[in-house]
């Protein structure tokens, strides 16, 4: 089937359309929506490994102002120049009685010391890594983060561009908006293995692209 005859099996079936303004049904569609774009992530990348591990937050960062989103976004540019391909997706959160934020992140990429990003997190944000492993059950994994999404202490959810193809959460928030579903696991997958070229010429993806340069 064509990514066009999925749009119009997207456009002619009406499915179910998330409008509660219940917190917990609220909560339980960003978790499962969540965990539809850490599996896709794992189908892109199916025969890469996948790692993890954890980024805390001392009193010292709290007391001297320092800006975390800033700070990761430095050690993820840092580990892109040294290691190349680094593809992420990231959950942060508050934790115990100081609220203390906590990142986890899972990656796609080169083996990385975890001393490297322990020595980075300590000099330039004054606090730890706290763990470091494979993902060897994404099921499991998925199912673990997401349950922070369902926490009053959770902040937000990030998946960088490459997780699955530059602009494709835009895209999917637009075919949503159009067509009142998401986009099917297939058609997100085609796209992925296209080229950046082959990609941007293709119907649906093309005329997003078009949209967004209007607005």
């Amino acid at each position: 089937m064509s990514i066009e005859e999925e749009i119009d099996n997207i456009n002619n079936n009406t499915g179910l359309v998330y409008t509660s303004s219940n917190v917990s049904q609220k909560r339980t569609h960003r978790s499962s929506r969540f965990r539809q774009r850490f599996y896709l992530g794992f189908e892109v990348h199916k025969r890469q490994i996948a790692r993890w591990f954890v980024l805390t937050e001392s009193d010292e960062a709290i007391e001297k102002g320092f800006d975390i989103i800033q700070k990761f976004n430095e050690l993820v540019r840092m580990l892109r120049r040294k290691y190349g391909k680094f593809e992420y997706c990231c959950v942060r959160h508050r934790q115990g009685d100081k609220k203390r934020v906590n990142i986890h992140v899972v990656y796609f990429g080169e083996w990385i010391d975890q001393q490297v990003i322990e020595d980075w997190w300590l000099s330039n944000y004054a606090s730890h890594r706290s763990r470091m492993g494979v993902v060897y059950k994404p099921k499991n994994q998925a199912w673990y983060l997401s349950k922070y999404l369902s926490s009053e202490d959770f902040e937000r959810y990030y998946f960088s561009n490459e997780w699955v193809f530059k602009g494709w959460v835009g895209f999917s928030q637009w075919i949503k908006k159009e067509f009142r579903q998401y986009p099917t696991k297939e058609m997100l997958l085609k796209l992925a293995n296209m080229s950046t070229i082959e990609r941007s010429n293709s119907t649906w993806f093309g005329l997003y692209l078009e949209q967004r340069k209007k607005v």
